[in-house]
């Protein structure tokens, strides 16, 4: 028996009648799901997140909301005496439901879009009854961020904490706004920044749907609904007397237009281009004159600054995010120790970081019987694409020298067991993976657009090839591999040049020196 309740209440009913429960997926659907179970009562009946009997065994070593994750091929006892909700994204559901009847699951119920967009609908007030804000403050400003999302793999929100992080250890409190439920907020819940939950839709349109007339007019009912999102961030603002709002990416604006009602000055941090993500501004004339509004507008990059549509950019400021990684990992190594060349690809997989053309480079190598390599790919992206690269990797006989790893908790472990890295995205906005995996000691090689030629000097701190070209990029990877001193000495160089320049002490300068900047004109300091 399979249902699709579209109510939070028919699913509960539903598990009422229930002996056990297993929650099929891991992510931010499956804890959601749990905690409104929870909500209601029903953890006891919870037996286990369940996930697919491929996924990485580092996963099964944790707990999520307190419950064991454990394969699915574990768990046929309960086959006809619990039921199974399926709490993934849509488009894996239809291959899970597949699998679960193949392991005669009986009573198998799914977490829809519109049910997953109920249960946030109740959690916010119930979360709101049980968190009072309460803001850590010594003598500082009042700094409000407006965040675009709630993941804690997004490069965006990272710095957002780091940043937060760093302000209330010098005095300044500050108060996050998410706009949806996330996995982002357990490191917001680390750091006690304090942060609280106002539903809103970000202004992104994607560009593959902009001769959709019936998607354009859902997209801007859904931007109706932000009304209702201001009014409530506009009393927030009165009622804790916020200094300046920070608009963390550029595709959160309500923070802006709550701003200006209430007459408190805002700063715009850029930091990605959205046409190269496939999004652009809904009603975007409207949309950059609402930038351009801004007190001060901070560009992620250089890259990013010149992009900016406006014929004076100087009143945008380059800062560089800062990246944090354990201490004890920013250690000299020598790569190149092990018979078979180890490297690594972090990052979303989307065809904007371009996999596929890691892919085809390392086919040019295999072609010309280089063959003591392994490639992991570490990350998630959208079933097609994987599924497309997947088929590459066959097509061109590459299975054992390439892997596709999925999500990792551990992706510091991996960084260190690699010798190569890669950044081959064309239009990388900065590229804290590039960064990262620098500060880890690896060789990293980056294509020569966007951002990345901002964080690599060519033969200097790393390697940058020809974007679009894996012929070109399968030559500087055969020229790392043949100098391995040579190597050796430039993935050195990188290194230290990436822990003395992304450091938290130059970013929190540099964005403090904009903030006191801000508050200044506006007589706030």
């Amino acid at each position: 028996m399979t249902k699709r309740p579209h109510s939070e209440r028919k699913l509960i009913n539903q598990v009422r009648m229930s002996k056990y429960v297993i929650i099929y997926g891991s992510g931010m659907v499956g804890e959601l799901t749990c905690k409104r179970l929870q909500a209601h009562g029903l953890g006891q009946k919870i037996v286990s997140f369940a996930v697919s009997e491929g996924q990485k065994d580092a996963l099964l070593d944790s707990l999520l909301c307190g419950f064991p994750i454990q394969k699915i091929d574990k768990l046929v006892e309960y086959r006809k005496t619990a039921i199974i909700i399926i709490a993934t994204l849509p488009n894996v559901q239809a291959e899970i439901e597949a699998n679960l009847l193949r392991l005669q699951f009986e009573n198998i119920l799914f977490v829809s879009p519109k049910l997953y967009r109920n249960f946030f609908q109740n959690y916010i007030p119930d979360f709101k009854r049980q968190h009072e804000i309460q803001l850590i403050s010594n003598v500082g400003n009042k700094i409000l961020f407006m965040a675009s999302d709630n993941n804690r793999t997004s490069g965006a929100f990272l710095c957002l904490v780091e940043l937060c992080d760093q302000l209330q250890k010098n005095g300044v409190a500050v108060l996050v706004i998410l706009p949806q439920f996330g996995q982002g907020a357990a490191l917001l819940e680390d750091k006690r920044i304090p942060y609280t939950y106002i539903a809103a839709q970000d202004w992104g349109y994607e560009i593959a749907k902009d001769h959709n007339f019936v998607e354009k007019c859902k997209f801007f009912i859904g931007m109706l609904g932000n009304y209702k999102a201001e009014k409530e961030l506009l009393s927030l603002m009165k009622a804790y007397a916020v200094d300046l709002v920070h608009c963390n990416t550029t595709y959160t604006y309500i923070g802006a237009l709550a701003a200006k009602r209430c007459g408190i000055p805002f700063v715009w941090h850029l930091r990605e281009c959205m046409e190269d993500q496939g999004y652009r501004i809904f009603m975007p004339v409207r949309g950059w004159n609402l930038i351009r509004q801004a007190d001060k507008v901070i560009a992620v990059s250089g890259y990013i600054k010149s992009l900016i549509p406006f014929a004076n950019k100087e009143f945008a400021s380059v800062v560089y995010d800062t990246v944090e990684i354990e201490e004890q990992a920013c250690v000299e190594r020598d790569i190149f120790q092990k018979e078979t060349i180890r490297m690594i690809m972090v990052g979303g997989i989307t065809r904007y970081k371009r996999q596929e053309e890691l892919i085809e480079a390392c086919a040019i190598l295999n072609r010309r019987n280089m063959q003591d390599f392994h490639l992991i790919i570490v990350g998630r992206g959208e079933a097609d694409y994987v599924n497309k690269l997947r088929h590459r990797v066959y097509e061109y006989d590459l299975e054992k020298f390439i892997t596709f790893y999925g999500m990792s908790n551990c992706v510091s472990q991996l960084y260190t067991q690699s010798d190569i890295a890669f950044m081959c995205s064309v239009a990388e906005p900065y590229g804290r993976v590039t960064v990262e995996a620098q500060m880890y000691g690896c060789l990293v090689i980056g294509s020569n657009s966007g951002a990345t030629p901002e964080l690599i000097q060519d033969g200097k701190t790393g390697y940058l090839y020809e974007s679009g070209n894996p012929e070109a990029l399968a030559e500087k990877i055969i020229t790392a591999i043949r100098n391995p001193e040579l190597s050796r000495k430039i993935a050195r160089t990188g290194q230290k040049y990436a822990l003395n320049t992304y450091t938290k002490e130059s970013n929190f300068c540099e964005i403090m020196d904009i903030y006191e900047e801000v508050l200044k004109k506006s007589g706030r300091a």
